[in-house]
C-alpha cells in the first residue's frame, strides 16, 4: 500500500512538473498565416465612372506554359473570391482532370451592391437597378481588358450568389452568347415580385436556339426566393440545346449554399469539356479572332513533298493540352484529327511547315481570323501556332500508320474484360468511329494499328492491346503489352 502511494505522490508531481514546461503563446510569437490565392487592383470604369476593385487568380503553372484558358467571373468577390480560387485550384488540378484549369476573375461589389447587381429599382427605398450599367461594364471593359492581358480561350463562364445570381440570370436573358454558362447559386429571383421570372420565360420563347448551359442551386430557404418557379419555367420552355440543372441543399443555408453549389456546378458546366484547336467557335456565332483587325493578310505558297518526308510527319502526338493530335497521310496530303475536332487537311508550304487554310479554319474550326500554322521539329515533335503565337507544342508518341475498321469489326471488341492480376474490369465501348477503354472511369481512346491491335496512351505511357480470337471470329482475351512485353491478360466475360 504504501508503495502505491509513493507511485500516485510521483506521478502527481511529475505531471506538475512537466505542465509547468508548456509553454505560453506568448512565449511562442506566432506569426499570421499567409494564403496567397492571387491579387487584386482597381480598374477604372467610364462606364460606372469609378473604380472597381477586380481579383484575379491564374493556375499555378500560367508562368511556366503558353495555354490558355477558359475564364470564370466571380461576382461578390469580396466574399466569393479566395474560397472560388482555392476550390478550383483543387478540382482543376491536371493530375484528376474533373474539370480543366481556369483563371478566375473576382468582381467586387462592396457598398452599392443592391444598385449593381438589381434589374429594377426598389420602390420603397429608391435603391437598385444599375444591372445594366455593371453588365455593359463586364461586357465592354473588363472581358476587352482580361483578354488583352491574359491568355483565353473564347470560353466564359458568369458565377453569382443570391442578388449577383440574380444579376446572372439578368445577364442570361440580356445577351446569352456572352457568356458560356451561368452559375446561379440562390439567386434573388424574389426581386421587384419577381420580375425577372416573367423576364425569362419571354427570353426563352424569343430565343429558340440557345445551347448555353446552366447550373442553379438553392439552399433550404424555401419558395420564396423564387427558384423553384425559375426551375419550372426551364422545364417548361428551355430550347432543347440548353442544358440546365437544378440541384436542392436542405441541408445548407443561405450563407453556405455557395460552397457545394460552386463544386457541383463548375462540375456540371464543364461535364464533356474538350480543348478546342485555337480557340472556341460554334456554326452559329464565327468567333472572330482579336487580333484580326491588325493582322497582315499572308499568302500562302503551296509546295510538294514526297511521300517518304509527309511518311516522316505521321502518328500520334501529344500535346501540351494531354490531347492526343493524329496526323496520317492520304496520298500526297497529310490530315490532323482529334476525337473531338473535325479532320482537317494540312497544306504544305516547305518542308516542315504546313499551314489551315482559310475556308478550313471558317467552316470547320469555326474560327474567323486565325492564321493556323504547324511546324515539325526533326520529325518527332511539332508546334502548332496561331497569328505567329505559340498556341500548343506536342511530342510524337507513336510512329505506327493507323488504319481504318468498320463498324462491325470495332464492335466485335465492345464488352468486359477481366484482368487476372487485378481485381475491376475493363470495359470497352464504341463511341462513333473510335473506341474507347475505361476502367472505374474513362481511361482513353484505342488507336487501331491492325486489324485486332491498337495504341493507346495511359498515364503518360504507351501501350499495345491485342485482341486475341478463338479460330471462330469470338474474341476470347485481350493482351496489354509495352516494348513488346506483355504486361498483362483479360479475359472478355460478355
Amino acid at each position: 500500500m504504501k508503495i502505491l502511494l509513493s507511485l500516485c505522490i510521483i506521478w502527481i508531481v511529475a505531471i506538475t512538473h512537466l505542465s509547468g514546461q508548456v509553454p505560453t503563446i506568448d512565449q511562442i510569437k506566432p506569426e499570421p498565416v499567409i494564403v496567397n490565392t492571387g491579387f487584386s487592383f482597381k480598374l477604372h470604369s467610364v462606364v460606372l465612372n469609378e473604380d472597381r476593385t477586380i481579383m484575379i487568380a491564374l493556375p499555378e503553372d500560367y508562368s511556366k506554359n503558353t495555354k490558355k484558358y477558359p475564364v470564370l467571373y466571380m461576382l461578390d468577390a469580396q466574399w466569393n473570391f479566395n474560397h472560388t480560387a482555392q476550390n478550383l485550384n483543387w478540382i482543376s488540378n491536371p493530375k484528376y482532370g474533373i474539370i480543366p484549369q481556369m483563371i478566375v476573375v473576382g468582381i467586387h461589389t462592396g457598398e452599392n451592391r443592391e444598385r449593381d447587381l438589381t434589374p429594377t429599382q426598389n420602390i420603397e427605398n429608391k435603391s437598385g437597378g444599375g444591372a445594366d450599367k455593371l453588365f455593359k461594364f463586364i461586357k465592354e471593359e473588363l472581358i476587352p481588358f482580361i483578354d488583352k492581358n491574359y491568355r483565353t480561350y473564347n470560353h466564359n463562364v458568369l458565377g453569382g450568389v443570391s442578388l449577383s445570381g440574380l444579376f446572372v440570370m439578368h445577364a442570361f436573358i440580356t445577351e446569352p452568347q456572352l457568356f458560356n454558362s451561368y452559375l446561379a447559386l440562390s439567386p434573388s429571383m424574389w426581386w421587384d415580385n419577381g420580375i425577372m421570372l416573367d423576364k425569362t420565360k419571354e427570353s426563352l420563347l424569343k430565343n429558340p436556339s440557345l445551347h448555353n448551359r446552366i447550373y442553379l442551386a438553392m439552399s433550404n430557404e424555401g419558395r420564396q426566393m423564387g427558384v423553384d418557379s425559375l426551375a419550372r419555367i426551364l422545364e417548361k420552355y428551355s430550347p432543347k440545346e440548353l442544358i440546365w440543372k437544378y440541384d436542392k441543399y436542405p441541408e445548407e443555408i443561405h450563407e453556405t449554399v455557395n460552397y457545394k453549389g460552386l463544386w457541383n456546378g463548375m462540375k456540371f458546366l464543364f461535364a464533356d469539356w474538350h480543348y478546342p484547336l485555337v480557340d472556341f467557335g460554334t456554326k452559329e456565332h464565327i468567333f472572330s479572332s482579336h487580333d484580326s483587325d491588325t493582322l497582315e493578310i499572308i499568302t500562302h505558297k503551296n509546295i510538294n513533298l514526297s511521300k517518304d518526308l509527309l511518311d516522316s510527319y505521321t502518328g500520334l502526338y501529344l500535346d501540351s493540352y494531354n490531347r492526343i493530335l493524329s496526323i496520317e497521310r492520304v496520298d500526297d496530303i497529310l490530315l490532323l484529327s482529334n476525337d473531338h475536332l473535325p479532320t482537317i487537311t494540312l497544306y504544305s508550304e516547305s518542308k516542315n511547315r504546313f499551314y489551315i487554310n482559310d475556308l478550313s479554319t471558317q467552316n470547320e474550326l469555326f474560327l474567323k481570323g486565325f492564321s493556323i500554322q504547324l511546324e515539325f521539329i526533326n520529325s518527332d515533335s511539332l508546334i502548332v501556332t496561331a497569328n505567329g503565337k505559340i498556341d500548343c507544342t506536342a511530342k510524337k508518341i507513336m510512329s505506327s500508320k493507323l488504319v481504318k475498321l468498320s463498324d462491325d469489326i470495332l464492335k466485335r471488341y465492345e464488352g468486359n474484360y477481366s484482368p487476372s492480376e487485378q481485381s475491376s474490369n475493363f470495359h470497352i465501348t464504341k463511341e462513333g468511329n473510335s473506341l474507347k477503354l475505361s476502367e472505374e472511369s474513362p481511361l482513353g481512346y484505342l488507336y487501331p494499328v491492325g486489324e485486332n491491335k491498337f495504341f493507346v496512351f495511359l498515364k503518360g505511357s504507351g501501350y499495345e492491346l491485342e485482341f486475341i480470337n478463338d479460330g471462330s471470329n469470338n474474341i476470347t482475351k485481350m493482351n496489354v503489352s509495352k516494348d513488346g512485353k506483355t504486361l498483362l491478360q483479360a479475359k472478355k466475360i460478355n
